[in-house]
């Protein structure tokens, strides 16, 4: 039998300075002892409803997070978040929080009134050069318009926005700094998007309906390409424009690796995330890596960002889970689907 779940209330909130400050180094803080890979992180709950039976039995040491509130307009499937660990309490306390954080970040995308209504995905942002790499959105940072004026940056490792203002590539510029990736999503824009650019160095990736014709480039890029990517079913497009200030060459990079994880993002707005699986990162965030997908009673689909197939159908989630963060070389992975279709076999 487990031990009775810590109850954790928390009545105030860190300030957004000292959030700041701390960003790189404290949303993962680090008990002494290191996790197992391969286990229950934290799940998001109705209070009302508890979590999952088949979770209390997986886990060793609990506590529980709560109320889990996320900022309005964020509509979420909980109130409530469960750390879990077979290590430590210690390890369980850290985890009620940050499975909070973390899932009210991913309910975030999810929420239709982000970005004026308009947050399903398909455009994103490079404010700063070359990172000779192609596209990267894991763990990117969200900047969107505001029907008010301005703009508002968005962290995954923050239940509260990091700055408000009127110059969108300012702030552009500081969701980089703050989340180390070098891209951003671009949401509730809509499709003539100004942007300065004086180093001529940024790039961007916009969905389109290739039957509506290609959008106007977004800021100033000098080279560009149309490629096809099959996004009819997420309502964004069938075909991708690529843009870049730099060069053909890098525009030709980005066109290559980005119409995987763009479906990817826009595939999981719909997912109803609600659980976090793998092991303790020690040091400063990493996003998790890849999806479980729960279809029907034992029957999941993995997803990857780099990829367009999925993996399985797999009949055991934790097994799967296993091999994408094998295959992603990730510390976690988030857990969508009906949570009752997790439960082991009668």
């Amino acid at each position: 039998m487990s031990p009775q779940p810590r109850l954790i209330r928390f009545t105030s909130r860190i300030s957004l300075l000292a959030l700041l400050a701390a960003l790189g180094a404290v949303t993962w803080s680090t008990p002494a002892q290191a996790r197992t890979p391969g286990g229950v992180i934290g799940v998001g709950y109705y209070d009302h409803q508890g979590p999952p039976p088949w979770v209390d039995t997986a886990c060793k040491y609990t506590a529980v997070y709560k109320p889990c509130h996320c900022p309005p307009p964020t509509v979420a499937n909980f109130d409530s978040a469960m750390g879990c660990s077979n290590e430590s309490q210690a390890w369980a306390d850290r985890d009620a929080l940050n499975s909070c954080t973390n899932l009210c970040a991913r309910a975030a995308k999810d929420s239709p009134g982000a970005g004026n209504g308009n947050n399903n995905g398909g455009v994103a942002g490079r404010p700063g050069g070359s990172t000779n790499g192609g596209i990267s959105l894991g763990g990117a940072g969200t900047l969107a318009a505001v029907e008010s004026g301005g703009y508002v940056a968005f962290v995954p490792f923050s239940l509260e926005p990091i700055g408000h203002a009127e110059q969108k590539e300012h702030l552009a510029e500081a969701l980089v700094e703050a989340t180390s990736v070098p891209w951003v999503f671009l949401e509730g824009m809509g499709e003539s998007i100004q942007w300065e650019d004086p180093k001529g160095a940024a790039a961007f990736v916009q969905a389109y309906w290739s039957d509506r014709g290609a959008p106007n480039p977004i800021g100033h890029c000098k080279h560009s390409l149309q490629v096809s990517c099959p996004l009819q079913d997420v309502k964004l497009g069938d075909s991708l424009q690529v843009c870049s200030g730099e060069s053909d060459e890098d525009a030709q990079k980005i066109a290559e690796t980005s119409c995987a994880p763009l479906r990817y993002d826009a595939l999981s707005r719909s997912w109803k995330t609600w659980g976090l699986f793998g092991y303790h990162h020690e040091g400063s965030y990493r996003a998790p890596t890849a999806t479980v997908l729960a279809v029907g009673p034992q029957q999941f689909l993995g997803f990857v960002p780099s990829s367009m197939e999925a993996m399985g159908p797999s009949e055991d989630w934790s097994k799967l889970a296993d091999e994408l963060l094998e295959r992603t070389e990730g510390t976690s992975v988030w857990l969508a689907g009906p949570p009752e279709f997790y439960s082991a076999k009668e």
